[in-house]
């Protein structure tokens, strides 16, 4: 990485970007890509201005900034519609799912704009050759998360029309597989999706992200047809894999129900103390609604089980001081707990009145009462 701080000429740049294309997101890489940016405007290279940002994007992406990524990605569009056939469409095609992925979850982002950016994702994606099994897949993870069912279950149903073969613009198997299942679970057709899930549960379907992703997600839904076992191996193997140091918020506080009505709070803890620093430089609103959330349901079980006080490593990065103990680092858990429900219920009511509906208050509403029920 040291090799790469001067980047004084154009082959320099180059060198930079080619060792960012093999390279791990981290923040150094993340902060490179942003350099050889600035270089390659610099030199006013357009192609390796268009390598560059594509590494930053994608550093971006992985790393879950995605006010950035969102920001960055029109820029593709455009340089592309400017220069055809030059630079890589198809790649740009496939950060697009990235991109719409991401639009539900921030509420200052209108149904107009999303909805308009969904047309344009269609037109482009048929006029590269994709078909509905494609588009219709992206949409419905899309219309899921903006808990618009009744169009989830459509675009469903158009997927599962299309003809099942192999195509450029597709999610491995495996990651489609782990988005389909979210269709089920949101219905709470839970037996379904543990069905369908077989695939990965067995080690036939994997990938970088599956089944790591997979496994937090049906914790709850096996528990709640009884088993446990299977519910317990899947919180051991996503433990024993994930680095507990790398910011995965949605993938991380799933696993905080089954910890705190087990009570492992030590665990727990852990959790919430590794991926709080995320809200610093995040702003989707769909990830506060999922942190405060489980948080919440944390220290709402700590209550319950006789442990009125905890300490936390958090050193101010949250404004926590009123909740606070006399003790310096230790918190009132009953405090705690309503401070970060009324959180998840603030950001789910934003989302809720972009989408026109009452579903992330619904849901946060529905995940405290299972707590309820188990701890």
């Amino acid at each position: 990485m040291a090799a790469y701080n001067n980047l004084d000429t154009v082959e320099d740049v180059y060198n930079a970007v080619n060792y960012l294309k093999g390279a791990k997101t981290t923040l150094d890489n993340k902060d490179l890509a942003f350099k050889c940016i600035r270089k390659a405007m610099f030199f006013k290279d357009l192609d390796l201005e268009f390598e560059a940002r594509y590494e930053f994007l994608q550093q971006c992406c992985f790393l879950n900034y995605q006010e950035e990524m969102i920001a960055q990605y029109p820029w593709f569009l455009k340089i592309c519609d400017e220069h055809p056939g030059r630079f890589r469409y198809s790649s740009v095609l496939w950060a697009f799912k990235w991109v719409i992925n991401l639009l539900p979850g921030f509420h200052n982002i209108s149904l107009e704009k999303i909805n308009s950016l969904l047309s344009e994702f269609e037109r482009r994606y048929r006029d590269f050759g994709a078909t509905d099994r494609v588009i219709q897949y992206c949409f419905l993870k899309v219309y899921s998360s903006l808990g618009k069912h009744e169009k989830t279950l459509e675009a469903y149903e158009a997927y599962k029309r299309a003809p099942a073969k192999w195509e450029r613009l597709m999610d491995c198997s495996a990651c489609e597989l782990n988005s389909i299942l979210d269709v089920f679970i949101d219905t709470k057709d839970y037996k379904t999706a543990i069905e369908m899930a077989q695939p990965i549960l067995s080690g036939k379907l994997t990938c970088a992200e599956v089944p790591m992703i997979t496994y937090p997600k049906l914790i709850i839904p096996a528990i709640e047809l009884g088993e446990e076992a299977l519910a317990e191996d899947m919180l051991y193997k996503t433990l024993k894999e994930l680095n507990g140091t790398t910011e995965e918020v949605e993938v991380y506080c799933q696993l905080l129900p089954y910890l705190s009505i087990k009570g492992d709070f030590v665990t727990a803890r852990k959790i919430f103390e590794a991926q709080f620093p995320s809200l610093k430089v995040r702003k989707s609103d769909f990830m506060f609604v999922y942190f405060y959330m489980y948080s919440g349901i944390v220290f709402k079980c700590m209550a319950r089980k006789d442990k009125p006080t905890v300490k936390l490593a958090i050193n101010g990065a949250l404004p926590l001081d009123h909740l606070q103990t006399e003790n310096e680092g230790e918190y009132y858990t009953e405090k705690l707990q309503l401070w970060f429900e009324e959180m998840a219920f603030h950001y789910a009511t934003l989302l809720d009145n972009r989408n026109g509906n009452n579903h992330y208050n619904e849901f946060v509403e529905e995940n405290l009462l299972w707590v309820e029920k188990y701890c």
